[in-house]
């Protein structure tokens, strides 16, 4: 099933924001967005009412609207991996058009290869190897 574009968005203010939630809220929150679990579900795992399960839900949706608000590092870290994801394009474009070549340049290979490492690395937010 494919998931609601505004469950996505609580899903990642989710792991963003997540640790200012209490640890209840959190948990409920997560098994509604992420593990996509009912309201009755959700009451029945913590002993609560539907309309309980409810309430914290919109109370944990406020709070995480209101740090984005304020805060924004969802947003910025969305904005940042679509940039990548474009770089990543662009870098194998050149290196596309490099290998049309009769005669490819061996240093825009080279750069390229790196090019794609640091983007891979950025994407996946690992810390570089030793010595760069």
């Amino acid at each position: 099933m494919a998931q609601n574009p505004k469950d996505l968005e609580y899903s990642i203010l989710l792991d963003h924001y997540g640790p200012v939630l209490t640890q209840r809220q959190r948990d409920i929150l997560t098994e509604y967005y992420d593990e996509d679990l009912s309201l009755s579900e959700i009451a029945e795992n913590f002993g609560i009412t539907r309309q309980g399960v409810r309430d914290a839900i919109k109370h944990g949706e406020a709070t995480l609207r209101q740090m984005e608000d304020k805060i924004g590092n969802a947003r910025r870290h969305q904005a940042m991996l679509a940039d990548l994801e474009r770089l990543e394009q662009l870098i194998h474009d050149i290196r596309c058009r490099n290998t049309g070549l009769y005669s490819p340049v061996p240093g825009i290979t080279r750069s390229t290869d790196e090019m794609l490492a640091i983007v891979q690395r950025l994407i996946s937010q690992e810390e570089p190897p030793n010595g760069i």
